[in-house]
Parts: structure tokens; C-alpha cells; sequence
């Protein structure tokens, strides 16, 4: 692999990381509440107040995005393809351990009391599609978009690949059709810049065009990003703010309209709401936008558990220079 490559995947895996950790400090909060907090905006990971939600976590920390985002990248380097059953079992482990910010969704079908019984062995998404046929189809949160960038790396070259692995790994916990599609519409976007794709505008308007077989409302959101306008997706708006349309929506954005990757994240946690997943999905993709190295440093310096990162990127960009190297030679 070339060092744009690198590169490009090294920003994929710390712009999610980095952007979910800087999102802790304004989640779940109104932006009067943002403004009387940090009234000269948040752009520090040591700014982050420590109490209520955000004291849950210390400065620098990653929440429930990256973990379960990294229980992928454990099971890809262990076994070296996407194994839906074997991540299900990552994330079931993961969240015994008690970690905070667990959502209802995720944590409805984790701990069902079937999710290791003969038949969900058998499927790996029956419990997930029993939670949203038991929710009426209106469980559409973002717990799945929210781990899904790395999955843009994996198998970049082929679509096909990237769309089964997306929506395999998404069905694990979030069986909504409009979860499944916007899982899709991420990682194929990331796919795309990984392949060196440029034209921002035809790559949004072949990815929406390809996704809007899964639900109607995924275009409506795509139309929401493309005004250019952040406030219209109301990522703050009361009741609906973990909704995953949403979060996809942030993620294009400011794929389409961010001047950097600092300006895109900056503006999305400072409009509140599911902040740190809403910046997350953002991340992965500017990260693949402008690459690891227009990251700024001191967000990557300031992680609290940076070295774990550095260590668990590099095993993973080796070994796909391994897999890559295997399909050249064979």
C-alpha cells in the first residue's frame, strides 16, 4: 500500500476515535447548554466538564462508539474476515464488563436472554430483528452507524464485499432497514475515498441514489445534508436525537461541506445532541477525506489510551497489507 493509503486509513481509524472523544463533552446537551459550559466553544479534550453523563469517562477517553468499533478490529485481526457471530460475541463480552453509554438497542438484544441460544447461532441477527419487530419497526438508532467506519476499510476494493460486511455487522444489534442503509452509505463513501475518488458531489449522489432502496426517509436526509445548512438535521432536536438518519446525515454533511477535518467535527459537537456519535461517523469520514496527517496533533497526543490506538492501527494496517500482498502473489 502507498503512504496516501496509509495515510487515508490511519485518518479513517483515529478521525471516528478522536471525534467520539472530543463529542463526549457536548453530548446529550441543548446548545444553550453548550454555550453556558463553554462559552468560548470546546476544542480541548481537557475543557470537557466532569459531571453527570460526561463524568462518566475521564479527558481523552472514547466512549461506546470506538469500543465497539475496536471489538471489530479485534476479530478482523484474529480471524481475518468479517464473521458476523464472532463480533456478536466481542460485543456480548465487552458489554458484560459493565462499560457506561451502552444504548437501549445494543443493550436489548446483548442481553437477551436467547442472544446464545441454538437458533441465534444458527442466525446472528435473530435477536436484533426480534427487539425491532417487538419495537414495531420504529427502533431506528444510531448503534450500529456508530462502529461502522472501519468496516469501510476492510474489502475497499469490492463494493459487494464492503455492502454485505456493512450490513452483516450492522444486523448484529440493528435490524432497521433505514440502520442497514446508512451502515451502507458510510462505508461505502469511505471505500470510495479510500480508492481515491475526488469528486465529493457525484460520490454523494451515487451513494444516496444506491441506498435508497433500504428506506424512503434515507434520501430525505441526504437531501437535509446537501442544503449545506447543519441546523436543518436538528441534531439536538428533542425525542429523535439518537435516530441514525441523523447521524448519517451529520456524516455528509460535513463530508461535503467542512473545510477540514478540525472545522467539520468543531461544528457538529458544538449543535449538541448525540454529539460524540454524530461526530464519530463525521470523523471516519473526513478522515478518509484529508487523511490522518490534517488531523490535528494535539487531539491525537491528548487521547487518553493512545498507545492501545497506535498499536491495535498499525497490527491492522499490516495485516492488510498481508491480505493484499496474498491476492496480488496468488
Amino acid at each position: 500500500m502507498d503512504a496516501t493509503l496509509i495515510n487515508k486509513i490511519r485518518g479513517v481509524i483515529y478521525g471516528h476515535v478522536i471525534a467520539d472523544a472530543l463529542g463526549l463533552g457536548t453530548e446529550f446537551m441543548s446548545k444553550e447548554e453548550i454555550s453556558t459550559y463553554y462559552p468560548n466553544g470546546l476544542r480541548d479534550y481537557q475543557q470537557i466538564i466532569r459531571k453527570g453523563h460526561q463524568g462518566l469517562w475521564e479527558c481523552g477517553d472514547w466512549t461506546d462508539d470506538t469500543d465497539q468499533m475496536l471489538c471489530i478490529v479485534d476479530s478482523l485481526l484474529k480471524h481475518k474476515s468479517v464473521m458476523p457471530r464472532d463480533i456478536a460475541l466481542r460485543l456480548y463480552c465487552w458489554a458484560q464488563e459493565g462499560h457506561p453509554g451502552i444504548g437501549a438497542t445494543v443493550f436489548s438484544v446483548l442481553f437477551s436472554r436467547n442472544f446464545f441460544s441454538f437458533e441465534s447461532a444458527l442466525n446472528p441477527h435473530l435477536i436484533a430483528q426480534q427487539v425491532w419487530e417487538e419495537s414495531g419497526g420504529e427502533c431506528a438508532a444510531n448503534g450500529g452507524i456508530m462502529r461502522t467506519s472501519i468496516l469501510g476499510i476492510w474489502d475497499y476494493l469490492s463494493p459487494e464485499k464492503v455492502i454485505e460486511n456493512a450490513e452483516n455487522v450492522c444486523k448484529i444489534t440493528h435490524y432497521d432497514p433505514r440502520c442497514v442503509g446508512s451502515c451502507v452509505a458510510v462505508c461505502l463513501a469511505i471505500s470510495s475515498l479510500l480508492k481515491g475518488v475526488s469528486n465529493i458531489n457525484n460520490l454523494i449522489q451515487d451513494i444516496s441514489s444506491q441506498v435508497s432502496i433500504y428506506h424512503p426517509q434515507i434520501s430525505e436526509y441526504f437531501d437535509l445534508a446537501a442544503t449545506g445548512d447543519l441546523s436543518t438535521l436538528k441534531l439536538n432536536g428533542a425525542g429523535k436525537i439518537g435516530y441514525t438518519l441523523k447521524a448519517m446525515g451529520a456524516g455528509f454533511w460535513a463530508l461535503q461541506y467542512a473545510q477540514s477535518y478540525e472545522d467539520g467535527i468543531l461544528q457538529i459537537i458544538h449543535e449538541g445532541g448525540d454529539a460524540d456519535t454524530n461526530a464519530a461517523v463525521a470523523g471516519g469520514l473526513l478522515g478518509a477525506k484529508f487523511g490522518f496527517d490534517h488531523i490535528p496533533q494535539k487531539w491525537v497526543e491528548g487521547l487518553l489510551y493512545q498507545e492501545e490506538l497506535a498499536s491495535k492501527t498499525e497490527a491492522f494496517i499490516n495485516l492488510l497489507e498481508e491480505e493484499m500482498s496474498s491476492v496480488v502473489d496468488g
